[in-house]
């Protein structure tokens, strides 16, 4: 009898002390706390500037969503952070049609594309890199 009030006692307490380490921490603050711009993009070969025209902006929240302008269409998905990696689950948009700047809709699809192989994340300073792996930059965002 004593050993089952024991383990009554117990069994709870280390249940709740191992989910306690199991929770997923909350994302940094420094990715949540703003919205970025897109300042850099690889093209294939190279990064590449967005243009002064282009504007796309990304907002990590810190309940794991993403949003944001990817040049004509609004955008959403979710995403989930261990360490420095990161993967960005499926992502919606609206279906507007942009015939303005010239090439907005190539480059939107190219955005989401980058923004979907993504699986690291640096940030330093005003600065966030968006990266496949280490072996190359996809996307370069500045705050605003």
């Amino acid at each position: 009898m004593r050993g089952i009030t024991l383990c009554l006692i117990l069994c709870p307490l280390i249940f709740a002390a191992m989910a306690g380490c199991l929770a997923p921490s909350s994302p940094p603050q420094d990715l949540t706390s703003h919205s970025w711009r897109l300042a850099f993009y690889n093209d294939g070969n190279e990064l590449a500037g967005t243009g002064p025209l282009t504007l796309i902006t990304l907002k990590f929240a810190e309940d794991g969503r993403i949003s944001g302008n990817a040049g004509c269409n609004d955008y959403f998905g979710d995403y989930r952070l261990e360490g420095g990696l990161i993967s960005v689950g499926e992502l919606g948009a609206t279906e507007k049609y942009c015939l303005t700047p010239e090439g907005v809709m190539d480059m939107e699809q190219t955005y989401l594309l980058l923004l979907k192989n993504t699986t690291r994340y640096s940030i330093d300073q005003d600065e966030l890199t968006l990266s496949y792996y280490d072996v190359r930059k996809l996307l370069i965002f500045r705050k605003p």
